[in-house]
């Protein structure tokens, strides 16, 4: 090898070296003390690198020595900053008080993270990855007790990060997803046009077809599936459909995240697991998800692991009178905060 190439190659070493060390480049900052209900806490600002995205959130350490178990809080859609979508406020009261700490992040596009998703499902799994190898790292954190609390969409990104990382050590999932994105998103307009007062039959044509047309693989299977749904009163104006003619259609690529069905990886899980659902949920069905997750639990010999369908409550478990879109309160119910509560000191006996 002459000179002009051993230069070049040691250059490109350093250069990936240099990348390595900046990938996760981590900033801590003291912020003080905060409350949290009854509970005060030290917080630390903590900013991290992942991939194309800078992610910063809040550490919030319990009162005493530690080092301390980690929770950290995944939103669900959306927007959403280190304080919650759903208000974080009284489920942090709830860890702290049982010796948790509790980090959690602005989702990147709010807040102070940056940073715009193309596949969502997927990025936010490797930033999580990361969050969790920064807390490893962490002088005052127990690296053996880090687990997780997310919500909603978080029940795609939680499995996807358990398995890259072996640091995640238990899990609380509230309202996951527990089949593909795209069933999901069938059973949720079908309740819309159900809560608009669309009969049985209507809500199960909804089901059926969007599911068809997003899986369709030829146009004449994806056709069908858009003029039945445009012929049910209420899809249009819930989701905008239109028909997409055959010259401009492809069918959608299996490597999109629509198609992760995260029962894939929880049917080989065997960490402690808390899974609630909403009886009156609309957006996730709690019916499927909870014998989805029964089944998958069961196939990986998990002997660790509490399921609840909790009665009178909506997606986000407040209490409300139909779970139907734009209702609901922001103060949770008691049997929800009661459960987790008990589980969490389950886990530390």
């Amino acid at each position: 090898m002459n000179r002009k190439m051993k230069k070049i190659q040691m250059l490109l070493v350093l250069l990936v070296l240099l990348l390595a060390a900046c990938g996760k480049a981590v900033e801590r900052e003291p912020i003080g003390t905060r409350s949290y209900g009854s509970q005060e806490a030290d917080v630390e600002e903590i900013s991290f690198r992942s991939g194309k995205f800078r992610v910063v959130g809040d550490l919030r350490m319990p009162m005493g020595e530690g080092p301390h178990p980690v929770i950290v809080m995944l939103h669900g859609s959306g927007g959403a900053t280190r304080n919650g979508r759903v208000p974080f406020s009284p489920l942090i009261e709830i860890f702290l008080r049982n010796g948790y700490a509790v980090f959690s992040w602005d989702k990147p596009g709010s807040g102070e993270s940056t940073g715009e998703f193309s596949d969502e499902l997927t990025q936010r799994a490797d930033i999580l990855v990361d969050g969790v190898e920064v807390l490893t790292e962490h002088p005052s954190i127990d690296p053996d007790r880090i687990g997780l609390w997310g919500i909603s969409q978080a029940g795609w990104v939680m499995p996807l990060a358990i398995e890259q990382s072996e640091d995640i050590t238990f899990m609380i999932v509230v309202s996951g997803g527990a089949e593909d994105s795209i069933e999901q998103m069938a059973y949720q307009i079908g309740q819309q046009v159900a809560c608009g007062g669309g009969s049985e039959e209507e809500v199960a044509l909804v089901e059926q077809y969007w599911s068809q047309r997003a899986k369709a693989t030829t146009y004449e299977e994806y056709r069908e599936a858009v003029e039945v749904l445009l012929g049910i009163p209420g899809v249009k104006d819930h989701t905008g459909l239109e028909i997409t003619e055959e010259k401009d259609w492809k069918p959608w690529s299996r490597d999109w995240d629509a198609f992760i069905d995260p029962m894939d990886v929880i049917e080989h899980t065997t960490i402690p697991m808390l899974v609630f659902f909403g009886e009156l949920d609309k957006n996730i069905d709690p019916v499927q998800g909870a014998e989805a997750y029964e089944v998958a639990l069961q196939s990986a010999g998990n002997q660790d692991y509490q399921i609840e369908v909790l009665p009178g409550v909506g997606h986000v478990l407040t209490p409300a009178k139909s779970g139907c879109f734009g209702e609901g309160g922001t103060v949770y119910a008691p049997e929800y905060l009661e459960t987790m509560e008990a589980w969490l000191q389950h886990l530390s006996q």
